[in-house]
């Protein structure tokens, strides 16, 4: 008899969920004149996103330090620099990669990480970290 009662009080209680959702008109808006298309994943290109970091070296000083990013693995992790001093920027990745920087702005370094973990971008002649990407898989 219990069984019977916990059931029945299990169906009154889906029954008052399910109550159906009044409907509304779709504002011209909302609708949309082109037609609805299935693609399958594999049809779909795999766009790589980038994780981007702009650094900039000016009178000795760095900018951004120690800023905290976020990327996957595999993903292109772009550093731009516009610096009036000549350095080296170190990644601290697998693999690991470095970069000579001359004096000039808008220099773009592009690199990828194969391993997640936290990987620290520095600066050496300036021995400064100006960023610390969180790589998950």
């Amino acid at each position: 008899m219990r069984r019977v009662v916990v059931v029945g009080l299990a169906v009154l209680a889906l029954a008052g969920c399910s109550q159906a959702e009044p409907e509304t008109e779709a504002t011209p808006e909302q609708v949309s004149s082109t037609p609805a298309t299935s693609v399958a994943a594999s049809d779909v290109p795999r766009i790589t996103p980038t994780t981007t970091l702009d650094v900039s070296i000016a009178g000795g000083e760095v900018t951004p330090v120690d800023q905290r990013l976020e990327g996957r693995v595999g993903e292109e992790i772009l550093v731009t620099v516009s610096s009036d001093a000549e350095d080296e920027i170190h990644v601290h990745s697998v693999p690991e990669h470095s970069f000579p920087v001359a004096v000039g702005d808008d220099q773009q370094f592009r690199f990828t990480v194969d391993v997640p973990g936290s990987v620290d971008i520095e600066l050496h002649e300036a021995d400064a970290t100006v960023a610390t990407v969180l790589v998950r898989s």
